[in-house]
């Protein structure tokens, strides 16, 4: 390993990677990630286990396979922890979020929120209103994670009342989230990918206009048309009368409940780091819930512990509000942590980078090729890794050198890993940004899978630039000195 030079047709190519203790042939590499993958799918979709359960399971699983190329378990089990540590941020908001749900809920923010949808939104634009209202909120905070527990969670409750399927209401929310999250400036994953290609942020993101434009367009346009066929035949009228009238009879209705949101809106915008904005969340819900609502503080410790029972009597409307607490989001917690954990057992052995590197040496100069090899690591790091953050990481130190040399311009790498990474994390049922839009809006990613059209046609158009040469930046040749420049510089020695 390290680095090594190979002759791709008229350029030489390197990469950087670090150095494993054990060699792991690509032979070994191939049969290690097929016994992970056919276990955990086998576990899932034909016994119906749970993530958390079949990740535990596949430690020793995992731990044997890397053992076997001569490590020792106490290095397996470090490898494990040192990744498993990446997941404090990402669990530490599945929890404040499962918090502050319960703290919306008796503060009035989601009632009010969703009777305003209901009274106000026509069934059949629902879907395409989800869509731009998330796409709108992630843009200006940069978090696919806060929209999804904020005003996601808001649509969620607004399309079930409407009649709306819950895997496409749960498609537009995840689309529109996760296209903020990709284009906003603000964004973790935006910043990392325009620092791992190398390049600055808004190069980056106006390069990735070319692929997530059009496909945004499409989008937009099969959930208007869903929402057409949808709209009109599901949504009950009787049922949303009921609705409205349950909420404004058990809820004091005004702007005051709209607070919290605003809260973490406003935080999030001006940058502030995504957990104390939500804690914030939660501390001006519990305000308003106590003030506005009538609640004591007795009574909103528990419904923060154990989540929001709400209890008026009608079998329509009291599933919808009963959510949330601290113990809520817990499944959530336990899969991010031993997902990370027995992934970064694959990745620290060496056992990823040995099944990715071979594309690196198959690309031969290609435009096509090198594209198509940087999104294929993209979409086998976000499988393994089970972190577009990793993904981001993996796909540009193996790409880089090989867009350099090859006359591209760094802004197609970082276009092409966020166009896999960020894009395919959601539809990655074991992933944790699956995992957690799967907890947040109450649909498994089995179901809501087919209707994440943007995480399908975004890649689309990057093979599609990538064969035909349109829309791929080539680097700026460097200035060669002026003659009387050097010839000054002559005269100075």
């Amino acid at each position: 390993m390290g680095n090594k030079p190979e002759n791709q047709g008229n350029a030489t190519v390197t990469w950087d990677d670090k150095s494993y203790k054990f060699p792991v042939s690509f032979k070994y590499a191939v049969i290690s990630v097929l016994i992970f993958f056919g276990l955990l799918l086998t576990g899932t979709l034909a016994f119906g286990a749970s993530l958390e359960l079949m990740f535990l399971l596949l430690w020793i699983v995992v731990a044997l396979l890397v053992m076997k190329l001569g490590y020792k378990y106490n290095e397996v089990q470090n490898m494990a922890w040192e990744t498993g540590k990446q997941s404090f941020e990402p669990n530490t908001i599945i929890l404040i979020v499962g918090v502050m749900i319960a703290t919306w809920l008796a503060s009035g923010t989601i009632p009010y929120i969703m009777y305003w949808g209901l009274e106000l939104i026509s069934p059949q634009y629902f879907l395409i209103t989800a869509l731009l209202l998330t796409s709108a909120t992630s843009l200006a905070t940069g978090t696919s994670w806060g929209t999804l527990g904020t005003v996601g969670l808001a649509l969620m409750t607004v399309g079930n009342a409407l009649g709306v399927p819950q895997a496409m209401t749960a498609g537009a929310i995840i689309c529109g989230s996760f296209f903020g999250d990709k284009l906003s400036p603000l964004s973790d994953s935006t910043i990392l990918a325009a620092t791992v290609a190398g390049t600055n942020v808004m190069s980056h993101v106006k390069h990735m206009l070319w692929s997530t434009v059009p496909a945004y367009i499409l989008t937009a346009i099969i959930f208007i048309m869903l929402g057409s066929k949808y709209g009109k035949n599901g949504s009950n009228m009787q049922e949303i009368q009921q609705i409205t009238d349950v909420i404004s009879k058990h809820f004091n209705l005004s702007w005051i409940s709209l607070i919290p949101l605003l809260v973490v809106l406003v935080m999030l915008i001006k940058g502030i780091p995504s957990i104390i904005s939500l804690l914030m969340g939660v501390f001006s819900g519990m305000a308003v819930a106590v003030f506005a609502q009538g609640y004591n503080l007795a009574t909103m410790f528990d419904i923060m512990t154990n989540g929001f029972v709400f209890k008026s009597g009608s079998t329509l409307v009291d599933p919808i509000l009963s959510r949330g607490g601290l113990y809520s989001l817990m499944s959530s917690f336990l899969v991010v942590l031993l997902a990370m954990c027995v992934t970064g057992m694959l990745e620290q052995s060496g056992i990823l980078s040995s099944l990715v590197e071979p594309l690196v040496q198959r690309t031969h100069g290609s435009t096509f090729r090198i594209t198509l090899a940087t999104m294929v690591i993209a979409l086998i790091t976000n499988m393994i890794g089970s972190s577009m953050l990793l993904t981001a990481i993996v796909a540009g130190s193996l790409m880089k050198n090989v867009f350099k040399n090859n006359n591209l311009a760094p802004e197609n790498l970082s276009r092409n890993i966020e166009d896999v990474g960020t894009m395919g994390a959601p539809v990655i049922p074991w992933n944790s940004n699956a995992i957690y839009c799967s907890q947040m809006l109450g649909v498994s990613p089995y179901a809501y899978f087919p209707y994440v059209f943007l995480a399908f046609f975004v890649p689309l158009f990057d093979l599609v630039y990538g064969a035909t040469g349109f829309a791929i930046k080539k680097l700026k040749p460097e200035k060669p000195e002026k003659l009387e420049d050097v010839e000054t510089t002559s005269k100075a020695i």
